[in-house]
């Protein structure tokens, strides 16, 4: 009888039940979010650290600390805080739509689109967009003619003209395996310039922030009133970076709005051509160890046969960030430091963060 019964509850109460477990279940994720983002603030004396999580479609935000200490403001979702080398990620999926556009294989070797003195230097010739997107080009982690005059705006003074001057002269060491390259991407950025003859950020426009619905560009007054102070250690404030030619490797300025926005894109493209670029971006075409591999712009974790997620992290002399996602699930996570050299703590987090999300599925 009783088993009976349990077959022909009403849809009222079967509705009141699936709430509650719904809403156990979020509680659980938010309870051992904010936790640990007490914890960790805490014991590591951090200004402040920001968590976004999307869930299913249901988006949540926890604080721990202040995005401004001196003002006593925390994060919210509007906060602007720099996201570093996630902007990798970006000028990948720009680059790789530029390619598309023109009808050149991401394979093209990338001395036939750069101005003729530089196309003098043979030792290019066997660096393709591809090896610029996944860090296989051989060119170094930077260019060794930066001569910063401010340290703490290392890329500021550094023009196109630095650029193609390094270029005609460098002599790029490719070994088979992935090694990161700020250098690397900054060009993959320059490149969708020269081949679109469009600026870098009329390209996210057109790409990202518009079909997305991203809210960009950012709005002066907005950045403002509502940033995140960044700071280069406990008690020393730093200022945003103006990456100048090198922006399409770390320079983006965004909110954790934003970022959910941007990766619920990558979850679930909203068109044909998005997710084939989507589907691009995250086939693995590197290892780096049994568990890790890279795509282009992305990395991919790969676990005891739990579903892929695909992650990057960034760090300027102000922030530390992360962020992941899953495909074909609204599985996603940002974590933001508003003090440099903290990517252990907002890596670690953002692991936990994603494989509890996943294991929840």
């Amino acid at each position: 009888m009783l088993k009976k019964i349990s077959f022909i509850l009403p849809l009222s109460l079967v509705c009141f039940l699936g709430c509650c477990i719904a809403q156990t279940e979020i509680k659980s994720l938010s309870v051992f979010v904010q936790d640990n983002a007490d914890s960790i603030c805490k014991k590591e004396k951090l200004p402040g650290i920001f968590i976004c999580v999307l869930n299913n479609d249901e988006r949540s935000y926890y604080n721990a600390g202040f995005a401004n200490p001196d003002k006593q403001m925390p994060f919210d979702s509007a906060t602007f805080f720099e996201i570093g080398s996630i902007t990798k990620t970006f000028t990948a999926y720009v680059l790789t739509a530029v390619l598309m556009e023109n009808k050149i294989a991401e394979t093209a070797k990338v001395i036939n689109y750069l101005p003729d003195s530089v196309k003098q230097n043979i030792n290019l010739g066997n660096i393709s967009f591809l090896s610029l997107m996944n860090h296989t080009s051989g060119l170094p982690r930077l260019p060794d003619n930066m001569k910063p005059s401010n340290e703490m705006q290392p890329y500021e003074s550094y023009s196109l003209d630095n650029l193609f001057s390094y270029l005609k002269n460098c002599t790029p060491k490719p070994d088979g395996k992935s090694n990161y390259s700020n250098l690397g991407a900054g060009l993959a950025g320059v490149l969708a310039e020269q081949i679109s003859g469009k600026s870098y950020g009329a390209l996210l426009d057109q790409y990202i922030f518009v079909p997305f619905k991203i809210v960009a560009p950012v709005n002066a007054i907005a950045l403002t009133e509502n940033k995140s102070q960044g700071y280069f250690s406990k008690d020393d404030k730093t200022g945003y970076w103006n990456m100048n030619v090198l922006a399409p490797a770390g320079g983006l300025k965004c909110n954790g709005s934003e970022m959910l926005t941007y990766l619920q894109n990558m979850c679930f493209p909203k068109t044909g051509g998005s997710k084939i670029i989507v589907d691009q971006l995250t086939n693995q075409t590197v290892s780096m160890n049994p568990k890790t591999g890279i795509g282009k712009g992305w990395h991919i974790f790969n676990d005891n046969n739990q579903p892929l997620f695909y992650w990057h992290n960034g760090g300027t002399y102000g922030f530390s960030t992360f962020c992941a996602f899953t495909k074909d699930k609204s599985k996603a996570v940002v974590v933001v430091v508003n003090q440099f050299n903290k990517n252990a703590i907002v890596d670690g987090l953002g692991v936990k963060i994603i494989k509890k999300l996943i294991s929840e599925e």
